[in-house]
């Protein structure tokens, strides 16, 4: 199943959202929860040493989280269309 916020439109809303209370560059957390297969897909998309993860208890899923120095709101949704593209994954 899809994550309906990584959509076109999900990413139409955060971006309308982002450019009207945010004051750029800015630090941004993103926050995925992916199985655990896929982690690696993951981690290319941020720099080394930025991403923190967190198994789940079965084992099946790890969250991640990695927080960057973001200089706008483009930034942001271009590794978010990148993540969308991972099978399996959903945006917190």
């Amino acid at each position: 199943m899809a994550d309906r916020s990584l959509d076109e439109e999900g990413l139409a809303r955060l971006a309308e959202l982002l450019n009207e209370s945010s004051d750029w560059p800015l630090e941004y957390l993103f926050k995925f929860i992916v199985p655990a297969d896929k982690i690696d897909e993951v981690k290319v998309l941020f720099p080394a040493g930025s991403v923190a993860l967190r198994q789940s208890r079965t084992g099946k899923y790890q969250s991640v989280s990695a927080t960057l120095s973001m200089p706008n709101s483009d930034a942001v949704l271009a590794i978010y269309r990148q993540a969308a593209l991972i099978s399996g994954l959903m945006a917190l």
